[in-house]
């Protein structure tokens, strides 16, 4: 028997045994007898006995591991036991039924039935979850009906025990096979777990503290809380717990957990100076719950009734009435523009006004740019910002960009196809024929943030929504934690979505004494802007007491939506007090302010913009596209333009140094106002500093130093008609760096009144600098190395005076001192155009550099300030120190922190008399961070060490990504080592693990492990060049392979020297997690060619800078696949998939570079298969390739092609023979119209012939 044919047979004993599972899950007694169940019961042994046989014969032909054989065994053997349990537990129910004993499946009845007594139903099985509080009810229940029956046998309890268990709970018995042997076993193994008498008493508490708060007082919640409440204390009490003693916390709690009217009530009834007891306040609730019952409740004495205007279609049979205080003073506000009872944004002379024109108004009234209203300004302003930009501005005062009018205009024309995905249903913004508009009820509501601040939230009230919504944008703001909760949510036209996180907010009014607690559903967008359009009123129609309580103040300007409030807070809000303006629109009087609701009339509607539901319309293909080449078009532009002004715009100083321009762009004119914003800023970080003497000093001293070095003037003649900014600044702290551990950083990104920053109107300009890779791919090269970096290179080259005025700063050293203003005179961080500046004016040094070797290093070898070159000899490195220092500091960039591999050059360098740290002096073991990597100058290594690291006690996915990404590889040295970690790292995408979710125990132990073993790092040190001394001959072997969780590829140096000696040694090496999708091997291992390609390509391209320009057939690359070197050498069309990826290989390699490698010669396999680091410390295939590859080329593996019978994924390609033949159009039959006529003309025609032949 081959294993084929065992499979087949297991299939057929499975099938067997899963037919009679099915038929005892559905034995009815009316349609099946207990002879079945017999026949069935006999025939599993025979079952039992030819699954051992022919499992045994398949396992010694099986070539799997144990463990996969044996689960196999146990599976079996699991169902099988469970299937007959099953059909003995039918046969003894349909015996006990005989004997007048009901017992149905899944349900309880007691053996000792008085036949005299009524027949009672059936009692459903007792149910455990895993909650600490349901344990002791489920014990007993379970122990009386179950475990103390002596005449119910162990596997049938242990049958009842698995049904009795789910969730958490089901986990420690599910592995348990179900025989009469496992029963102790399984009943010990759950009362061990949750026969605690201490965590069950815990969580009676913590749920007691856990009560959630009543909002608005009605039976249910009422009755919810006092069920909540006396079941937990019965439980305690039942626990031997001291309740009695228990009033003064109890009554405290429970009367923070009611709403404010009930407390009210308590305190009226039990006004007394004693504490009362829980017993009182439990019988207040119970005959509070009575009163409601009743109907019976009122308003207390305190409060009176408002007059309200009743609605003629009662909905709720509940009346729930809100109250104001007796006596309440209304100030009427008086419009600033003309002086009439309406707030300013509603004024007809304001609105006709232009922006500029609007601005210069609230300026010159001194108003806030956000709400318009005095008393304080734009940054202390509470106000949502302007819902079209998200600045700190009023929408009256918001300037149209060329962008935005742009889509203004293409918003009015009709969009053909569009996908919108609704969040909720009922929601619409209709736009009629007519050009009418449906205006939906918004106000502004106060959220508690993180810190218990209320912030203002614009909040959409709709009917037609079952749940409440918040934006993803506004729950990020608030920076409270959030619950995972998955709730799908089907909108208009079936459209569904889904909410994965849910935000529990405490939502207050701006105007009543009113709050509630609230669960909101987190959706990535809620609605388009509300309104569509913006429209005008007359306010003279509205009357003042609506003005003064307006819901939300901006009703008439399209504004963002933060939170949708669905029907469950929707009818409680409203009062039923109402004013109707016009026949179609109304005022509506809610707990949150006055909401305006209705048709709007075309006549009053500003602007046209398309209609808007409650969904996300993606725009088109085609916009989509445009979109993204205009912004590549506009960054491109940007580029070019801030290299020209550059070029028209820099100059040098009488001493050298470099003065440069800022790049501005045409929003220059919008900046706004920073002064005061800056100073706030300020303050706050003097508070800072206070709390904190080391860093204050810090802080100072680097301060003291710049106005020391005038890189800052104090400013004595401000002009009031330059444009200034304000920038604030604060601390940053790096305790690695050997120089500066404190750095004061500018904040040149923060708002302006205008809601535009410095950065907004600065052009970024393009990077005209080598990338990190380059560099350190061509630093491997040099025989000796060199590495220095610019003192203050930012602070080095100066702005122009005129652009000073930009960079203006609030300082002084001592809070006692006058606050004084600076202008910063140098290029400043924190600036967007810094780092253009900075580099390209080094790259414009360059240009004066003496000799070719000095203007490569200063062009090519920075990176930002630091820079890493080299040469060939002592006397080469000693001659580039000397030109590109001097070239520098020609131009006032001074270089310190020399550091070399060549103890003769380094006895060259020059000390410096000032600054200790100009030539830095190592001992053996130390080391000097190069662009990330630690490099040890004496030894000439790279080496790798590790901070401390001390497990979080919540372990997630975000600390996980910080801990991997604590160990810096650019050069792929530990590539087999971290691919483990990225691969880890993946499969808590694969699971869906939220971001802040605490991993699981055993990841947890995983992480542990494989992170502390990193700590062996520490042994490793990897020479820096990989070449011979005195090589002659260079070649790169590229290797590449991949499996099922990643690929990869890596590239070695082959050098040969005069001597015939060859060394070889890893260079440079990359790797990729596999995608989450499945994908064949031969497609991944095709991934990892296109890898090796790119890779050495990048090699080669560098290598060439270095004046080492290699051949094609110096350039040799290996897969194991023969697959892929089929597809590649392969003249077949392939599939889509494969041939773009081949033909990617072939632009950058050539056919006859690739050859095949076995998979145990492949170094690459370490990538995909992971190393732990003292493995890999071990492995000379990883650090050097194969053992052959520094053999002479005839030891290597065979160059031939693999030959393949069949190449995989070649396209079809269909043939279709279309044969053209021109008919021979002997007689024209087609001429005949009848059939007759034709016989008659032929038959004349035949004679014819005949007769002229005859």
């Amino acid at each position: 028997m081959d294993i084929k044919k065992a499979t087949l047979e297991l299939k057929v004993i499975h099938s067997s045994l899963k037919a009679m599972s099915t038929f005892a899950k559905n034995f009815n007694s009316e349609t099946n007898n207990q002879s079945q169940v017999r026949v069935r019961l006999e025939e599993l042994p025979s079952i039992s006995e030819k699954f051992e046989e022919v499992q045994s014969v398949k396992e010694e032909l099986d070539q799997r591991s144990d463990d996969v054989v044996m689960d196999e065994r146990a599976k079996f053997r699991e169902r099988f036991y469970e299937v007959k349990a099953s059909l003995l537990h039918i046969l003894e129910a349909e015996e006990s039924k005989k004997s007048e004993v009901t017992s149905p499946s899944y349900s309880i009845t007691s053996s000792h039935v008085n036949n005299n007594m009524m027949k009672l139903p059936p009692i459903e099985l007792p149910k455990f979850s895993g909650d600490w509080k349901e344990w002791t009810s489920f014990i007993d229940s379970f122990n009386v009906y179950f475990h103390n029956n002596k005449d119910m046998a162990p596997v049938h309890k242990l049958h009842f025990l698995k049904a009795c268990l789910e969730g958490q709970a089901s986990d420690i018995v599910k592995s348990i096979p179900t025989t009469n042997e496992n029963y102790g076993q399984a009943y010990d193994a759950v009362t061990a777990r949750y026969e605690n008498k201490g965590a069950i008493i815990q969580s009676h508490i913590r749920a007691l503290f856990d009560t959630p708060k009543i909002s608005i007082a009605s039976v249910i919640e009422l009755q919810r809380l006092y069920h909540h409440i006396t079941s937990n204390i019965n439980a305690l009490q039942a626990l031997g717990q001291p309740i009695e003693a228990w009033d003064a916390w109890l009554v405290t709690l429970i009367c923070n957990r009611m709403d404010r009217v009930t407390v009210g009530e308590w305190h009226v009834k039990y006004n007394k100076k004693d504490l009362p007891e829980f017993k009182e306040i439990k019988e207040f609730l119970f005959n509070r719950i009575a009163a409601y019952e009743a109907g019976e409740v009122n308003v207390g004495a305190s409060c009176i009734k408002q007059n309200v205007v009743k609605s003629s279609n009662k909905v709720q049979e509940k009346k729930v009435f809100f109250v104001k205080p007796a006596n309440k003073v209304t100030t009427l506000y008086k419009c600033p523009s003309c002086n009439e009872t309406h707030r300013l944004y509603q004024c007809i002379g304001f609105n006709d006004l232009k922006v500029p024109d609007r601005r210069e108004f609230v300026s010159k009234n001194r108003l806030c740019y956000n709400c318009l209203y005095s008393n304080h300004q734009a940054q202390d302003c509470r106000f949502p910002g302007c819902p079209r930009c998200g600045q700190k501005h009023n929408s009256k005062l918001h300037l149209v960009q060329a962008h935005e009018n742009q889509q203004t205009s293409s918003e009015t024309e009709p969009i053909a196809s569009t996908s919108a995905l609704c969040f909720s249903k009922g929601i619409a913004q209709s736009m009629h024929a007519s050009g009418d508009m449906v205006m939906l009820a918004t106000a502004v509501v106060y959220i508690k943030d993180a810190a218990g601040y209320p912030q203002p939230c614009r909040a959409l009230l709709d009917s037609g929504s079952q749940v409440n919504f918040i934006t993803d944008a506004c729950a990020q703001f608030l920076g409270m934690s959030k619950t995972k909760c998955v709730l799908p949510i089907v909108g208009i036209n079936s459209m569904r979505s889904d909410a994965q996180r849910l935000q529990p907010v405490v939502m207050y009014s701006r105007f009543e004494n009113f709050n509630v607690s609230l669960d909101l559903h987190v959706l990535p967008s809620i609605a388009n802007d509300m309104p569509s359009q913006l429209i005008r009123l007359d306010q003279s129609k509205i009357p003042d007491i609506v003005n003064e309580q307006l819901a939300d103040p901006s009703y008439d300007t399209p504004g963002k939506i933060d939170i949708l409030l669905g029907a469950e807070m929707f009818y409680t809000l409203f009062s039923g007090e109402k004013v109707a303006i016009t026949n179609s629109l109304v005022f509506h009087k809610t707990t949150l302010g006055w909401v305006l609701t209705g048709r709007v009339l075309n006549s009053e509607v500003i602007q046209s913009r398309f209609s808007a539901c409650t969904c996300a319309n993606d725009a088109t293909i085609n916009s989509a596209l445009s979109l993204f080449i205009s912004k590549s078009s506009v960054r491109k532009d940007e580029e070019d333009e801030a290299e020209q002004h550059f070029k028209k715009t820099h100059y040098r100083d009488e001493s050298g140094r470099l003065v440069v321009s800022l790049p501005l762009n045409t929003k220059l004119s919008s900046l706004g106002e920073s002064k005061h914003m800056a100073q706030q800023r300020f303050f706050n970080l003097e508070k800072r500093l206070s709390k904190d003497r080391e860093l204050c000093i810090a802080y100072h001293k680097f301060m003291s130093e710049y106005l020391d070095m005038n890189h800052m003037e104090l400013v004595t003649n401000d002009d009031s008609n330059s444009q200034t900014y304000y920038l604030p600044h604060h601390a940053v702290i790096k305790e690695d760096s050997i120089t500066t551990k404190l750095r004061v950083v500018f904040d040149g990104s923060a708002p302006s009144s205008s809601g535009l920053s410095l950065n907004d109107v600065m052009l970024k300009g393009p990077i005209v600098q080598s990338s990190l890779f380059s560099i350190l791919l061509r630093f491997r090269v040099h025989k000796i190395a060199l590495t220095a970096d610019v003192e203050k290179m930012y602070r080095q080259i100066l702005v122009t005076p005129k652009d000073c005025q930009l960079q203006r700063i609030w300082y002084r050293p001592s809070p006692s001192e006058l606050l004084r203003e600076y202008n910063l005179r140098t290029i400043t961080y924190g600036t967007k155009s810094a780092p253009y500046l900075a580099t390209r004016s080094l790259v414009e040094v360059a240009f004066s550099a003496p000799n070719e070797a000095a203007q490569r290093a200063i062009k090519d070898d920075f990176y930002v300030d630091d820079l890493l070159t080299g040469a060939e000899s002592s006397d080469e490195c000693f001659q580039l120190y000397k030109d590109v220092s001097d070239t520098l500091a020609s131009r006032c960039l001074p270089l310190r922190k020399w550091c070399t591999s060549s103890s003769k050059v380094l006895s060259k360098l020059p000390n410096s008399g000032t600054d200790p740290n100009h030539v830095l002096q190592f001992s053996e073991q130390d080391a000097v961070s190069t662009l990330g990597i630690m490099w040890q100058p004496i030894t000439d290594c790279f080496c790798f060490t590790l901070k401390p690291w001390n497990p979080p006690k919540k372990m997630t996915k975000r600390t996980l990504l910080s801990d991997i990404n604590r160990i810096y590889d650019p050069l792929g040295f530990l590539t087999p080592v971290l691919i483990t970690g990225k691969i880890f790292v993946q499969q808590l995408w694969v699971l869906k693990i939220d971001w802040d979710t605490t991993l699981p125990d055993d990841m947890q132990h995983r992480w542990k492990n494989f992170y502390l073993s990193l700590y062996a790092l520490d042994k490793l040190a990897i020479p820096r060049r990989p070449l011979s001394s005195n090589w002659l001959n260079i070649q790169l072997h590229g290797f590449c392979d991949a499996s099922q969780e990643a690929y990869g590829a890596c590239v070695y140096a082959r050098t040969q020297n005069s001597n015939g000696d060859v060394e070889t040694a890893l260079y440079v090496s990359k790797s990729r997690v596999a995608p989450l999708h499945a994908t064949t091997i031969p497609r991944l291992e095709l991934c990892g060619a296109v890898l090796l390609s790119d890779l050495t390509t990048e090699v080669i391209s560098e290598l060439k800078k270095l004046n080492i320009n290699l051949h094609q057939r110096d350039v040799v690359l290996w897969s194991d696949s023969t697959v892929v070197i089929a597809w590649i050498n392969s003249t077949q069309p392939l599939k889509s998939c494969v041939s773009n990826r081949i033909a990617q290989i072939l632009d950058h390699t050539d056919k006859t570079q690739w050859n095949h490698v076995p998979t145990d010669c492949n170094p690459a396999d370490l990538i995909t298969r992971g190393q732990t680091v003292n493995n890999l410390q071990q492995c000379s295939m990883w650090w050097s390739g194969p053992h052959w590859l520094s053999k002479h080329h005839t030891s290597w593996p065979t160059r031939t092609q693999p030959v393949l019978n069949e190449v995989p994924e070649v396209r079809p390609v269909k043939l279709v023979l279309q044969a053209s033949a021109q008919p021979v159009d002997d007689y024209p039959l087609s001429k005949f119209s009848k059939w007759n006529h034709m016989v008659r003309v032929t038959a004349y025609m035949l004679r014819f012939i005949s007769n002229s032949q005859g």
